[in-house]
């Protein structure tokens, strides 16, 4: 019999994971559970905006560029500093979080002159009292992981497609048919074709806190020895969600996830237990605001204006806590 809706919605969101295109019948047989319960959930999830399947850009695709997370430090309510920060179209990644920090944000930018920009237009506002940068340096696990790009000619037809997979990673093969007017084989094989030199990927994003009492936590790791040697075996461990390599106070950073306090605490505790990690510091993530891991296919995300609205740029304070 079906367990509990967060159950079940759990067992098909890891299966969605696993094949974001599969039909409902593959999930059902992926998943134990009926047909029509997989088709129903499956509706719900996407409808409610719950779970996102979208096509993604390799990073690359556009030429170079830097990842980077920032931790922010604020004066007076976090909130409608988190809401302009999101505004922003470098950010990809932007939490309210519980710790040293209120606040944090990933932003993806063309190089360092770049991010010195970003990070100085979010330092300028009156209500920011601090932040502290590290940058990416290799993604182990994550939705920011890619294989690696295989460089392939494509066309108006190719760019077409990836714009309709951006926005709904499960559109049918027919539905991108008639768009490009082309037959379904044709586009199937145009799809494959992208995904196989990595120009995309196909990718399931859950938002936070919707499924039972579930602990989103960051990690920051001070290693003994150069990342690359530990960080894969520790991207395999139990609830880690996200693991990467960085350059700044931290050597590497992870995002655990769990279901219950008891369970995050267990994996703390293997991850303490790993000798080459010789600090740890944490913060939990209690409002995810933007959740964005997007690469423009027309190149816009690589040609960011890093303005505020004037409106939102007042340094009356109680007018910007009204803007939330």
């Amino acid at each position: 019999m079906p367990g509990s809706r967060v159950d079940v919605d759990e067992t098909l969101i890891e299966a969605l994971r696993a094949d974001p295109r599969a039909s409902v019948l593959s999930l059902s047989r992926t998943t134990g559970f009926p047909r029509a319960l997989i088709a129903t959930r499956l509706k719900d999830l996407i409808d409610d905006e719950f779970v996102r399947v979208k096509g993604v850009m390799h990073p690359q695709y556009h030429g170079p560029t830097i990842i980077a997370h920032a931790s922010v430090t604020t004066i007076g309510p976090v909130g409608p500093i988190a809401e302009l920060v999101s505004e922003l179209a470098e950010t990809i990644f932007v939490s309210i979080v519980a710790g040293e920090y209120d606040l944090i944000f990933e932003s993806r930018v063309s190089d360092n002159a770049h991010l010195h920009r970003l990070l100085a237009k979010v330092r300028s506002h009156p209500n920011v009292a601090k932040i502290n940068t590290i940058v990416f340096s290799t993604v182990y696990k994550g939705y920011l992981e890619h294989d690696p790009l295989t460089p392939i000619s494509i066309d108006d037809v190719d760019v077409e497609l990836l714009r309709e997979l951006e926005q709904d990673g499960r559109r049918s093969w027919q539905e991108l048919a008639q768009i490009v007017e082309l037959s379904p084989s044709a586009v199937r094989a145009r799809v494959h074709r992208m995904l196989d030199a990595g120009i995309a990927q196909i990718i399931v994003v859950q938002e936070r806190g919707r499924f039972g009492p579930a602990i989103t936590c960051g990690v920051g790791l001070t290693l003994s020895i150069d990342a690359a040697s530990v960080l894969p075996q520790l991207a395999q461990e139990r609830y880690v969600e996200f693991a990467v390599s960085t350059v700044g106070r931290f050597d590497a950073l992870m995002t655990l996830r769990a279901a219950t306090p008891v369970e995050l605490f267990e994996s703390f505790e293997v991850i303490r237990a790993y000798p080459e990690v010789t600090g740890m510091e944490s913060w939990a993530h209690l409002n995810a605001v933007k959740e964005d891991y997007t690469r423009r296919i027309d190149g816009s995300s690589s040609q960011y204006d890093t303005s505020f609205p004037d409106f939102l740029l007042t340094h009356d304070s109680t007018a910007i806590a009204k803007h939330k």
